[in-house]
């Protein structure tokens, strides 16, 4: 049975994917480049703390 950090870890992990499939949509629907640079920025850095967790072990 996982420990209670690791759910947290895979919990987050599972919201954070949601943000990130909402800021893709969003970056579909940006008009302005420089809006559109701010959410790829947003989801760059989103994946790579997901990276990161992704090698959380418990």
């Amino acid at each position: 049975m996982p420990g209670k950090a690791k759910q947290q870890v895979d919990q987050t992990m599972a919201t954070v994917q949601t943000a990130v499939s909402s800021l893709q949509q969003a970056l579909s629907s940006a008009e302005k480049q420089d809006n559109k640079n701010r959410i790829q920025q947003a989801i760059n850095s989103l994946n790579s703390a997901q990276q990161q967790l992704s090698g959380y072990q418990d």
